[in-house]
Formats: structure tokens, sequence, C-alpha cells
């Protein structure tokens, strides 16, 4: 963008932010996991990556493989199954024997549902926490028959939770026309109706370079933060989201006895001089009960 403003200008992201702040996102995850691990059960954590194979995972994975002890954490090993896979009992097997007590997941596929249902029947002493688009949904508690207990990933919404005061609006209008917690293709909505609409609004006309410098200078809310859009190290517009507290920064979700409930940010802080951040509705991560036998 900033090395060819002419070509990219009138490309906008929308949702969700870039992949930089997604592996941040996640390994916040972990760090809670991690700590809640250490806390509870006072024992070293021990961290499995698994990722379903395919092209997407290999940045994360090595990112996760140079962060992870960085954390604290020692890095017992990476599996990488099928995206399709319908049995990973071997790799399941392979995660127990090393004594991995927290599973760094990467999935966006079918694998996500076999892996946290097989997990939960082997009650694997382990904690999940990373990607696992479909443990985002709201079948998946029936997908994985109950099994999908305690399983922690990224989210942009759930139920009860206000990040702002558009949040609860829009998520309870969102689950009475759809049945469904919104998932971060919803956001098309602010894309349009708060972003490019005000825009045009505010410009008076459809002349795109007037929307546009618009778009670049503005900062709103939306249902689940507030937008900005970046700048590069030399002040060129990047139309990238900013990530971070006062901004978008996700949610960490966690099934509990059948509910999909919110545990992150909570008391979170980006950096140590970073201002603490909570939104309202969230509750305490839980261990699966089986990790404290």
């Amino acid at each position: 963008m900033g090395e060819n403003y002419s070509r990219y200008k009138y490309w906008f992201r929308g949702a969700p932010f870039n992949d930089r702040y997604l592996v941040a996102t996640s390994f916040a995850h972990l760090g809670l996991a991690g700590a809640t691990i250490k806390n509870e059960l006072n024992v070293p954590v021990k961290c499995a990556i698994v990722a379903e194979k395919a092209a997407w995972t290999e940045a994360m994975i090595k990112a996760a493989e140079a962060t992870i002890p960085k954390m604290g954490f020692e890095l017992v090993g990476v599996w990488q199954p099928s995206d399709k896979a319908t049995d990973v009992t071997a790799e399941l097997s392979a995660i127990q024997k090393s004594g991995a007590n927290m599973i760094f997941t990467i999935f966006s596929a079918s694998v996500g549902i076999t892996f946290a249902r097989q997990a939960g029947e082997l009650k694997i002493p382990a904690v999940q926490v990373g990607i696992n688009v479909e443990a985002q949904k709201d079948g998946f508690w029936e997908a994985t028959k109950g099994m999908g207990n305690y399983v922690f990933t990224m989210n942009s919404y759930a139920r009860g939770i206000e990040v702002n005061e558009l949040t609860k609006p829009f998520v309870e209008t969102y689950i009475k026309r759809f049945g469904e917690v919104p998932t971060y293709t919803a956001d098309t909505y602010s894309a349009i109706n708060l972003g490019l609409v005000p825009s045009i609004e505010a410009a008076g006309s459809l002349d795109a370079d007037k929307i546009v410098a618009i778009m670049e200078n503005r900062e709103y809310l939306v249902p689940g933060g507030k937008v900005k859009l970046e700048r590069d190290k030399e002040g060129r517009p990047t139309h990238d989201l900013t990530w971070g507290p006062g901004y978008l920064t996700s949610l960490g979700v966690q099934w509990q006895d059948g509910k999909l409930v919110a545990v992150w940010p909570n008391k979170w802080k980006a950096s140590p001089t970073a201002p603490e951040v909570t939104y309202k509705g969230m509750v305490p991560l839980k261990l699966p009960p089986w990790m404290k036998k």
C-alpha cells in the first residue's frame, strides 16, 4: 500500500484485523491459559502446537515455535493433521505422551470438530487455545456431542458481552434475525453502514478520492470496538485496522457447559505501560477438571 498508493488507495480492510494482529491476539490467549495453569496447578507449562496441514498455517507455526519458549513455556512438538481429518487419536496419544498441558490449535476446517470431540472423549489433560473456526459457531456443541467443553478460541462476538454501546443491540438483533451469534463476516455491516456510508455523506459526493481522504482520517465506533486506519512509519496510509486497547481486539471465547462465553480481554494489558482492558460480561477461564487430578 505504502509503496504503490495510487494502485491500492481504493482498497480498505474491513475485517478482521491483519495476520500480525491475529497472531498477537492468539499469543495473548496463550498467555492467559499459561498463567491459569501456573496459578491453579503450580506446574510448568508444556505446549503442543497442532495445526491443520495447509499453506496458511505455516507462518503461524513458525511464529509460535519462536514465541512459545520466549513466553516461558516448553514447546513439546508440532503436529499437522489433515484439515479434513476424521480421526486424530494418533496425534492425541502422542500429545498426551509428550506431557503437554496446553495445546495451541490452528484450525479453520472440520478437523477442529474432530480434534475437540476426540480430545474430550479421551479426557486429554490439556487446555486447547488458539484458533478453531468451528468452535466459534453455535453448532459446535452439538457437532462435538458436548465433548468440545473448555475449548478456547478467538471470536468477534459473544452473548452478553459489551465492548461499547453498539455491541449489545447489534448482537441481539443479529441473533433474533439469524438465530446465531455473529462471526467476523458480519462486520460487513460495519464496513458499509458505519464506514463507507457516513464517509460518502461527509464528502457530499461520490467522488472516490474525496471519500478515500475522509475514510483515511476518521475514527468511529463499531460493534466490535473502534475503527482507526493505520499509517506506516513514514506516515503513509496502509488502510489496515488499528489493533489494541481502545480500538479492536476481538474476543477470547470458551465453551463452558454448553455456553460460549467470553474470557478475554479480562484485566489484559498489551504492555506493562498500556491501560488495562476488560469488557463488560467477561467470565474467568476454566481449565478442564481432569487436568487437576
